[in-house]
Order: structure tokens, then sequence, then C-alpha cells
């Protein structure tokens, strides 16, 4: 992962603690590897289901042409995950940029942690297709759930 965070605050991400907004997420079979765990891939899906269920609504509310897009991701995967389950997805906002933001997430199964990332989403407008400031709302959103 990179060192956006360093690595004693990425360690942090580790701890439940640190997290104020938490999305429940169900694991699928689909999800599983042919190991009988849960795919590597599958862990992006979980952030993203996390991710757009706090901010998305905001920002379609706002207005139908403002989304955001996915700059950056890193992830470390620390512990396989299992099905049947779901895992815990503890989220919060690391930065606010002018025109993106970075969102940290800790991801947890049966109260472990089984991996971290970092993300830069960038607000965009889809019908002019530029990036753009976020509206007063949206700032005032990502604010609330700034972490230590």
């Amino acid at each position: 992962m990179s060192d956006s965070l360093g690595t004693k605050a990425r360690e942090r991400l580790m701890e439940r603690s640190r997290f104020k907004t938490w999305s429940r997420v169900p694991v699928r079979y689909n999800d599983l590897d042919p190991l009988g765990h849960v795919n590597n891939t599958a862990m992006a899906i979980y952030l993203e289901e996390a991710r757009c269920g706090l901010i998305t609504p905001l920002l379609k509310a706002h207005s139908r042409h403002l989304d955001m897009v996915l700059a950056t991701t890193a992830m470390d995967y620390r512990l396989e995950l299992t099905y049947p389950g779901e895992v815990e997805v503890g989220t919060m906002v690391t930065r606010i940029g002018g025109k993106s933001f970075s969102l940290a997430h800790g991801v947890f199964q049966a109260g472990r942690c089984a991996g971290t990332a970092e993300l830069v989403l960038v607000c965009f407008d889809l019908e002019k297709r530029l990036s753009v400031e976020p509206p007063a709302d949206v700032r005032a959103l990502l604010e609330s759930l700034r972490g230590d």
C-alpha cells in the first residue's frame, strides 16, 4: 500500500475504533475462488458497496450529473474471508482536496481485520466530463466522516 497515510496510520486502520461509519456487506457464494475462500477481487466490491452506499445518495440528490470516479486504490489483504457470512466495512475520510478526497477502509469479519484500503476519489460532472469541486453539502458530509 502507498505511504500516503504512513506506516503507523495504515496499521491503525486495523482498529475498529478508528471508524465512525460502518456498512454491512453480505459475502456471496460467487465471491469464492477455487481455494474456497473469498477471492481478492471481491474486496474491491465490498469497498465499492460501502462508499457508494454512503456518498452516492447525496451526490445524486444534488444533481443527476454529479458522481465520483475512482482515481487510486491500494489494498492490503491481511486475513482470508470466508463464506457464508458478511463483512463490516469501516469508512473514514483522510483528506479533502479541491476536487478530490481520500477514503480509508477497514474490512472486518467476525471481529477480525481482513483487509485495509486507501482510495482517492474525484468529484465528476458526468455531463461536462470534467472533475469539479464538491458542492458544499457534499463537502460537509466528507468533513463529518473525517478520521483522526
